[in-house]
């Protein structure tokens, strides 16, 4: 075996054993042929184009569409539900700012000066933000070009924000809800992958009732802020931050997810957030404590919750599995 051969071979063991079995020697072959001779003498090794694509091919195996095998499309549609989902968590954390949006234009200390180069600046960072919502739309549709477009573009620049305005920055836990779903998305939804296309029921109904309901919300808080009720108005905002959105609304597709019987990849995406947000919210109690006291059980009861969803959510995920099945029935 020569050492150009040896170094194909190593780069041909990012794909799956079974597939290998089948093609890698027709493969090596190809890869060889179009070579040439290399001595040993001169160090050969596969040019980094060939690995690039021996990576892709990679990916597109393990995450593969209905053709592949068993194993392989479980795991590429727990991908591609991480990437929907998070998309749609995105979204209905964006969506509720658009009926605020002419109010707090006019509001100079949030927005800065009128006519200032600030408050251009963070209006349109706002507008920006909302491509969240035109990248679930767009990927609930079935327009996977489009929804990763919007959703690097609103990622990248979401990063890129901290670094020119202290508007607002990006917490960890909310980094890896935002990048989850962008990276999702990029893997698990290759050539390989027909783009599904759902119902406008399904693109527009969660991000809608998500700003139905914090905009009452919110007008709730703003309306009763003035008459004492400042502890209720606490507890009560606990649970429209980002961490509350988040909890309430696994919950609620969880519940629907159990109880229409959705299989393991959603169940296993779904547990997939629930972990995440439950990590980033855990270090909040020790924050909250020896604060306002209903605000630290608010908290405490959103990590039960998640902590419950994750392990509910895990186990029958798994268990619903199509690879899991047919290792039962090879088991009767």
């Amino acid at each position: 075996m020569s050492l150009l051969e040896f170094h194909y071979r190593n780069v041909l063991r990012m794909l799956p054993a079974s597939y290998r079995a089948e093609r890698e020697e027709e493969m090596v072959a190809a890869y060889l042929e179009y070579a040439g001779d290399a001595p040993d003498e001169v160090n050969p090794r596969p040019r980094w184009g060939e690995v690039l694509s021996v990576m892709g091919l990679a990916l597109r195996v393990r995450l593969a569409g209905a053709s592949g095998p068993p194993v392989y499309f479980a795991w590429g549609e727990t991908v591609r539900m991480i990437a929907l989902f998070g998309l749609a968590l995105q979204a209905m954390l964006s969506a509720p700012s658009l009926p605020f949006l002419p109010g707090m234009s006019e509001n100079e200390q949030f927005f800065g000066a009128a006519g200032s180069a600030d408050r251009l600046f963070n209006i349109g960072e706002v507008l920006l933000h909302n491509l969240w919502l035109v990248a679930y739309v767009a990927l609930a549709r079935g327009a996977v070009r489009t929804a990763k477009t919007a959703a690097v573009l609103v990622f990248g620049w979401s990063f890129l924000v901290p670094l020119v305005s202290d508007w607002r920055a990006m917490e960890t836990g909310y980094t890896v809800l935002s990048a989850a779903p962008v990276l999702a998305l990029l893997l698990g939804y290759h050539r390989d992958v027909p783009p599904p296309r759902r119902s406008w029921w399904v693109a527009l109904l969660p991000p809608a009732v998500a700003a139905a309901a914090l905009y009452a919300v919110n007008r709730y808080l703003t309306d009763h802020l003035a008459d004492g009720y400042t502890t209720t108005m606490e507890t009560l905002s606990a649970w429209t931050g980002v961490h509350g959105i988040v909890v309430v609304a696994l919950t609620a597709a969880a519940a629907a997810a159990l109880t229409l019987g959705a299989g393991g990849p959603a169940l296993l995406a779904l547990a997939f957030y629930a972990i995440v947000t439950l990590l980033a919210r855990v270090p909040d109690l020790y924050h909250f404590h020896g604060g306002v006291e209903e605000i630290w059980q608010v908290a405490a009861v959103q990590c039960w919750v998640l902590g419950g969803l994750t392990f509910i959510l895990a186990v029958v995920g798994v268990w619903r599995l199509p690879i899991h099945r047919r290792l039962q029935e090879r088991s009767v």
